[in-house]
């Protein structure tokens, strides 16, 4: 047998205990493996010792400890979003050539944390992911703040108001803002020239669970001359497939 081969079957047994939520027996634990039982109580013994598994009394099964949570640890729900997204985003960019991004709430202003900017032939910014993009000005921004929950979108222009960043100064304007918002939720994406200076501009939609955002992706084009009619209708539909496939394989990524 390789010697890697326990270490995944051992894996295997901590996921299937993570998915029930609930003690299980050694018998509904090789079900749930298609691990042969002497295989399954020699590794459930070793994860007894390690102190990741505890044995219940009475017969009652197997239950998770809470060591287990350090495997996790470093993992972050935004990593969730972006490994779920990934393929999706790829596709979009071989589809339309230009970079895609996928960027979640970072207190007050949104983080990118993925882009297909090396696998596009328009590479716009090589320095694109981890930047920090501000809520007001930025398509991401607008996408997010337009369609995440209005307690969290409250929390977040409390935030804005209070900032001295030129960038959050529109948070003082409660017209300009409710403007803003509605005019994102009415066409389902928002839109917004990513640098004053540069002809880049973003187009972005919410990437919805529960019908609250938890993330926004972005395409990003060169051409002042594309109104924001065209672009929708050359982008909008393309960008929001991927949405809704990023959220239907968060089922796939739990944590």
């Amino acid at each position: 047998m390789p010697a890697v081969e326990p270490v995944l079957r051992t894996l295997h047994i901590l996921e299937a205990l993570n998915r029930r939520h609930a003690p299980a027996s050694l018998a509904q634990l090789c079900d749930a493996t298609d691990l042969p039982k002497p295989t399954v109580s020699r590794l459930l013994q070793t994860l007894e010792e390690g102190g990741y598994v505890t044995r219940l009394p009475r017969r009652l099964g197997y239950a998770l400890r809470e060591r287990t949570l350090r495997l996790s640890s470093g993992f972050r729900y935004s990593d969730v979003v972006v490994e779920a997204a990934r393929p999706f985003l790829s596709a979009l960019t071989a589809e339309l050539k230009w970079p895609v991004g996928l960027a979640t709430l970072d207190r007050d202003a949104m983080r990118v944390r993925f882009s297909t900017g090396r696998e596009s032939p328009f590479a716009i910014d090589e320095n694109f992911v981890n930047r920090r993009v501000p809520m007001l000005l930025s398509a991401l921004g607008r996408a997010y703040l337009a369609f995440c929950s209005a307690d969290e979108r409250e929390k977040i222009l409390d935030l804005l108001r209070a900032s001295p960043r030129e960038t959050d100064r529109m948070a003082r304007d409660p017209r300009a803002v409710a403007r803003l918002i509605q005019s994102a939720r009415r066409a389902g994406f928002a839109s917004a020239a990513e640098y004053p200076s540069a002809p880049a501009h973003g187009v972005a939609v919410p990437v919805l669970l529960g019908g609250t955002a938890i993330a926004a992706i972005t395409l990003r084009y060169l051409g002042r001359r594309l109104p924001e009619r065209e672009a929708a209708q050359r982008y909008l539909a393309p960008l929001q497939r991927a949405s809704l496939s990023t959220a239907a394989a968060m089922k796939d990524h739990p944590l």
